[in-house]
């Protein structure tokens, strides 16, 4: 005979986490509280083998004693599971490049939603945001962009006073306009390119990031990007406005 029981259960999903080791130690010393350490397990899987441990520390361990294929530092999954023996309290982390999926189930509702509301507010303050979930952070964001989006008019504006300044000041013909075009192009071509690559480096530096044996960079985005990345858009960035430069000082010189 089946004994009638009751659980509450949570199920979540989290998005743009980024977990070094340091936060994964954290994450998981939080999400076991009150769970006897010899209930919880820790494991990842590499090729058609799964390694399993106690601790992060012994699973990381673990794997560089191993015979794995490939660089094992780089790893694209790792999961928590820890449940009680009375099994009144269950939980269970999945984390791989893109999410974070956290299950958690037990007879005391307020544990369960107690640790939901904790583990949540932890992987907020990692860069997590609830999947298909608007923010205010996220509006936020939305201000700027749209300022940003007001560069490829300005850039053709410029191209044109530079390589037809005469269109601005007079009724067009056909040559105006052509030249008009040109101009357009001009500016065009390199405002996009400095929007794009910025662009995917912002993207790069926000991105989720499973880095279980190595701690990551805190900070705004730019302090999250890599050396290469700052570089390269920094020379971008002087190259575009160097263009610019060139641009305005060639249209002086043909209106005069």
């Amino acid at each position: 005979m089946v004994i009638p029981t009751q659980n509450d259960e949570v199920r979540r999903v989290y998005i743009r986490c980024r977990l070094g080791k340091g936060e994964l130690n954290r994450l998981f010393s939080l999400t076991s509280e009150g769970i006897d350490a010899a209930s919880t397990s820790v494991s990842t899987q590499r090729d058609s083998t799964r390694y399993s441990a106690g601790t992060l520390n012994d699973l990381i361990e673990h794997v560089r004693n191993s015979n794995a294929s490939g660089n094992l530092d780089v790893w694209d999954n790792l999961m928590l599971e820890a449940a009680n023996n009375t099994g009144d309290r269950k939980v269970s982390i999945n984390i791989d490049n893109e999410r974070v999926e956290v299950q958690l189930s037990g007879i005391d509702a307020t544990w369960v939603h107690g640790q939901a509301a904790r583990i949540e507010l932890f992987l907020k303050g990692a860069g997590g945001q609830k999947k298909n979930e608007v923010t205010s952070k996220k509006l936020r964001k939305e201000i700027p962009l749209a300022l940003l989006g007001l560069i490829p008019p300005g850039a053709m504006l410029l191209g044109i006073y530079a390589v037809a300044p005469q269109t601005m000041k007079s009724t067009q013909s056909a040559e105006d306009k052509n030249a008009q075009l040109l101009g357009m192009f001009a500016g065009l071509i390199p405002a996009v390119l400095l929007l794009g690559i910025g662009f995917w480096i912002v993207r790069r530096a926000n991105r989720a990031i499973l880095a279980p044996t190595s701690e990551i960079p805190h900070g705004s985005w730019w302090f999250r990007a890599s050396s290469a990345d700052k570089i390269a858009l920094g020379g971008l960035i002087t190259a575009t406005l160097s263009f610019f430069v060139a641009l305005a000082a060639l249209g002086s010189d043909l209106l005069k």
